[in-house]
């Protein structure tokens, strides 16, 4: 019987190709969808699982507040992670990890030199919490004496080749000091997967580094994990959490701010740790300072919610088109009855054709989704790949996506025209036009891809005002020259020699330049106490900083080199000094404790340092201290004349080759840094966009298809009409009008929904651009228009089809 099912199905389908087209077509690309979109998930959820133990692994974060400051950071104090290890008896290992955040390192072996980013500094126990596996060396004691230091293994053949590596040194120059370390390779290990929360090319000593044996319990500048035992319980171990830091920085408070712990959470602030288990970092973690841009897990909900509607648009394409095309086949279905053909018969028929159709649409998908790769690595930034030993794993899987798309899809068609009374379709009578489900789905076919629609506008739209919105800035044309620490002395002849040249505008040499990390740090008035200090980010800044990147004086001047005295000068911005409590800042000082004491020479207009999603918070550029001679030289920007730019920034490499031979030249620009930002905002547009142009294109094939069948149901009222006069303009309207009805309705039902999903998106902005009617008026004129010039096709070649052959039998 079955044999028999599927023999007449495949005849059914090859005498109504177009109907099969758009059916398969209309499947495949939904299915492609559904594909696509579950190798994306798949690869964020496989984020960090393949560590053992994986579920026992969680970092330690901090949620802190001070003076109505508020941040939640992946940072932890230094001396957190041994004494988790010493005093609670839940953890079985605590470690740390630690990198530099002010810029690369240059490592240098023989004559490869290369300015790295991705150097990090690890406990010597960093491998029994992270089980790496090792190529060569001892994982156990790979990190246990300073200046020794593991590689990856493509990093190893980066510098090494095909030798061992193990014993030969490597020279490391950290961004702050001019002078460089020699590091004994002692290990090389696999290189770590992709979808990990952490990347690094090399993992050195901690205990090199002097600040890995620092009792500060209030700073923070290190990352923290934990490994508990198979029986600890992670919401026991953060209760504990409290207490322990009552103990060790609650005595370092009461120094600092002369009030007990108590006295000071009073006062609103708070310093509290909290655990966050391994394998939920990237998609559930969005935290200042994190190691590597993470996910978002309401993105990956999103997109299954699309996998899932785009699919359904597919299988209504079916429904709609099944029971439109329901009057071809009453016939056959009231001869099949009389010759004694059972319902169950014929709704086992319906199926066979549906799950056909099905079948052939998942092997179209799989070919899409092999065919369409690049694009979908494109539009992700990643490198998801559907090989073989996939297909033949998720076989099952894949099979069932067409079973149930097929019998989904092929359920109500079925059923329905198994249900024609054999009396009633032979004198082609009590045939009553069953036409408001299919108004259903062709409003919700139609709803859901409006509102993808009004979503691309609406992210779109939050797209351009972040790029374009005035930072405070001029970051356009501004190059930012790495590594400039480097020339010593010479750093001022290096500057005057950029300076000299036709395409150079200004210069500057400074620690930090917006969209990157700044450091944050505790300041007071020199009048104030000490329980009165204000957390400010600040970098050092040389003379031209503010006229370089273009930053706009409130009050006062910047820094001079007309003026000794600048080299202790401060410049604040405006909500730096609303914190301090200031209203004429100009003239006064502010002592940063332990440090220096610094005169205010002016004060900034408030700017950006970050992207969109924070707000301004308060920041001071403090003068090139001469004790600190290296971090105000940590890198030189120029801003540049927009003509011959190719020209002079050859200039610049060569001049830079000539102060520093030995150096890489690496540079940047700062719009372009500022850009990155927003990366993970600009892939979802494209997603987004491209999801919807999906969806229309699913919907349109399936308006098509009843569009063509409703106006073959027609042809005789057309053609009467047309005898009457009729022209066809108004014909046209005629056959279009209906659907034009119903797209309306579902751009009135889209609207609600787009507007409260965007909303709760753009929530996660500090700054952000208001949802307006005009969107929606937009993306819904534009789905009509898409679904007219769909409709419009089918209603003009009806049109203008001769009367005479649609009345010649009557």
């Amino acid at each position: 019987m079955l044999k028999n099912y599927f023999k007449i199905s495949i005849r059914n389908l090859k005498k109504h190709k177009a109907y099969t087209f758009i059916n398969v077509f209309g499947l495949a690309f939904g299915m492609a969808c559904c594909i696509a979109i579950a190798l994306f998930v798949r690869d964020e959820m496989l984020y960090d699982r393949f560590f053992d133990d994986a579920e026992r692994i969680y970092r330690v974060a901090l949620d802190v507040g001070f003076q109505g400051d508020e941040m939640q950071t992946a940072y932890t104090s230094r001396p957190l992670g041994p004494t988790l290890k010493t005093d609670l008896p839940e953890v079985e290992q605590a470690t740390r990890l630690w990198r530099d955040p002010t810029g690369s390192m240059i490592v240098r072996y023989e004559d490869r030199r290369f300015s790295e980013e991705a150097v990090f500094f690890a406990d010597s126990n960093f491998f029994d919490v992270f089980a790496i596996p090792f190529i060569r060396g001892d994982a156990k004691t790979a990190l246990r004496e300073p200046y020794t230091i593991v590689l990856t293994q493509s990093t190893a053949r980066k510098y090494f080749g095909e030798a061992d590596p193990i014993g030969r040194r490597l020279a490391l120059r950290e961004p702050s000091d001019r002078d460089i370390f020699e590091y004994t390779v002692t290990g090389v290990m696999a290189d770590l997967p992709a979808h990990s929360h952490m990347a690094f090319d090399f993992a050195a000593s901690y205990v090199t580094q002097r600040q890995s044996r620092s009792q500060s319990w209030l700073g923070f500048g290190v990352y923290t994990y934990v490994k508990l035992r198979d029986d600890a319980d992670a919401g026991a171990v953060e209760a504990k959490l409290p207490a322990l830091f009552a103990s060790y920085g609650g005595p370092q408070i009461r120094e600092a701010f002369g009030a007990s712990l108590a006295e000071f959470e009073a006062a609103g602030n708070y310093y509290r740790n909290f655990l966050q288990p391994l394998t939920g970092i990237h998609l559930h973690s969005n935290l200042e300072d994190e190691l590597k841009p993470t996910g978002d897990a309401r993105l990956v909900y999103l997109f299954v919610a699309i996998a899932v509607f785009v699919l359904l648009l597919a299988c209504v394409n079916f429904v709609n088109l099944a029971t439109a095309r329901a009057a071809r086949r009453t016939m056959e279905v009231g001869i099949r009855k009389t010759l004694g053909a059972q319902r169950f018969q014929l709704v086992g028929q319906f199926l066979a054709e549906a799950t056909l159709l099905s079948l052939l649409a998942l092997v179209l998908a799989v070919t899409l989704v092999q065919i369409g790769m690049p694009l979908l690595n494109a539009l992700t930034g990643k490198t998801l790949a559907l090989t073989a030993a996939d297909l033949l794993r998720f076989a099952p899987v894949l099979l069932g996506l067409g079973l149930l798309a097929g019998l989904g899809a092929g359920a109500y068609p079925a059923f329905y025209m198994a249900a024609f009374r054999p009396l009633a379709v032979l004198k082609q009578q009590g045939l009553r036009r069953r036409t408001w489900l299919r108004d259903v789905l062709v409003v919700f076919q139609f709803g859901i891809a409006t509102a993808l629609l009004a979503c691309t506008a609406i992210v779109y739209t939050q797209m351009r005002y972040m790029l374009d919105k005035r930072l405070g800035f001029t970051p356009e044309q501004v190059v930012v020259i790495e590594g400039t620490e480097i020339l010593g002395p010479q750093v001022e002849a290096f500057r005057q020699a950029l300076r000299a040249m036709p395409g150079v505008v200004r210069v500057t040499n400074g620690e930090q330049v917006p969209g990157r990390h700044f450091s944050g740090s505790r300041f007071r008035m020199a009048d104030a106490p000490a329980d009165e200090a204000v957390v400010l980010e600040y970098t050092y800044a040389s003379y031209e900083y503010v006229e370089t990147l273009g930053l706009e004086l409130a009050a006062g001047r910047s820094l001079s080199r007309d003026y000794a005295t600048d080299s202790l000068a401060v410049l604040l911005n405006e909500t730096a000094a609303r914190h301090l409590g200031l209203d004429d800042p100009v003239g006064q000082q502010l002592v940063w404790p332990g440090e220096s004491t610094y005169t205010i020479v002016g004060v900034l207009k408030d700017y950006h340092i970050t992207s969109l999603h924070r707000e301004i918070g308060a920041v001071a550029l403090l003068g090139p201290d001469p004790r600190n001679t290296n971090r105000p030289n940590l890198l030189a920007a120029a801003r540049l004349q927009i003509d011959n730019l190719p020209q002079t920034l050859a200039s610049i490499e060569a001049t830079w080759t000539r102060f520093a031979p030995q150096e890489p030249f690496v540079y940047s620009f700062l719009d372009d840094t500022f850009a990155q930002l927003y990366e993970a905002e600009q892939r979802t547009s494209r997603l987004i966009t491209f999801f919807a142009g999906l969806a229309i294109l699913i919907a349109c094939f399936g308006l098509f298809g009843l569009a063509a069948f409703m106006a073959e149901q027609r042809t005789k009222e057309i053609g009467v009409r047309k005898v009457f006069g009729a022209t066809v303009t108004g014909i046209v309207m005629l056959l279009s009008k209906d659907f034009a009805r119903l797209v309306l309705v579902a751009i009135v039902l889209a609207a609600p929904l787009a507007y409260l999903t965007m909303q709760r998106w753009l929530d996660t902005f500090a700054y952000r651009v208001e949802i307006s009617w005009p969107l929606f008026l937009m993306a819904g004129s534009l789905a009509l228009a898409i679904a007219l010039l769909t409709v419009s096709y089918q209603a003009v070649r009806a049109a203008l089809a001769d009367p005479v052959e649609a009345l010649r039998y009557e």
